[in-house]
């Protein structure tokens, strides 16, 4: 039983190292069609890597490269955007998704948020999820040390500064736990969208009946908050809101 059990064990990781060595191979390829300036080609050899579930930021920053070379913008803007969520402090994505953004045809005002509150929201992105994790972790192995410090020393001043230390630390270590939980929902529960249409029409109800409101073109991002009927409820930066077609946004 041990031996049959170990066998299958075998056959199940060469069968994961070679479906990894082959889309890394694929992606070898990929990228040489890029610098060949095969871009159409690059694209789908990228696609047929991710479909392999071999996903990081630097193929996803690939692939909006190809993408953009051959004028695919909201392609481009969407693999940015997933590449940014892998890889939120990368310059060069960030820097890029900038440059497709320049293609895009709207320029959507953001509504203006108070400044505590844009302040805060910086302050979550200093670390990814796994440096909030490690933080948290950080922080907490330090309270227990001044709680034994605490609890071993007779020294007055020592214990004193260990107790407003490790209050201190505690009080780190609920919001590095916090931060980390919200970049992580952010990250798994996104719930934004590119939109693929050249033009798009928003309306006032999930039904093409529906009253006009405002139109939307190819490469922008949108809020998604509702779906109903293969239609999506999208929210702008400036504040409109409106029902478009489930088939004509990808959510990132």
């Amino acid at each position: 039983m041990l031996r049959r059990s170990l066998h299958i064990a075998l056959m199940v990781l060469g069968s994961v190292t070679g479906v990894f060595a082959q889309a890394d191979a694929m992606k070898q390829q990929a990228d040489q069609a890029y610098l060949d300036g095969n871009y159409g080609q690059a694209t789908e050899l990228y696609e047929q890597v991710l479909a392999q579930n071999y996903v990081s930021a630097e193929l996803h920053y690939n692939l909006g490269n190809a993408y953009y070379k051959s004028n695919r913008i909201a392609s481009a803007v969407l693999n940015y955007e997933r590449a940014l969520k892998l890889a939120p402090k990368d310059e060069d994505i960030q820097f890029n998704l900038k440059l497709a953004n320049l293609s895009v045809k709207d320029e959507i005002q953001q509504m203006p948020k108070l400044f505590f509150v844009s302040w805060f929201e910086q302050m979550l992105k200093v670390f990814s999820t796994d440096g909030w994790a490690w933080s948290a972790i950080i922080a907490f192995i330090l309270v227990l040390i001044g709680v034994l410090v605490f609890r071993m020393s007779e020294e007055e001043g020592l214990r004193r500064l260990t107790f407003y230390a490790s209050v201190i630390l505690f009080i780190w270590f609920g919001f590095s736990m916090y931060a980390a939980q919200h970049q992580y929902d952010g990250a798994v529960n996104d719930n934004r969208a590119v939109v693929f249409a050249s033009t798009l029409t928003a309306k006032s109800a999930p039904d093409r009946k529906g009253k006009d409101l405002f139109v939307i073109h190819e490469g922008l991002v949108v809020t998604v908050s509702d779906e109903l009927n293969g239609w999506v409820r999208v929210k702008l930066s400036d504040g409109n809101v409106g029902w478009v077609e489930r088939s004509e946004v990808v959510m990132i």
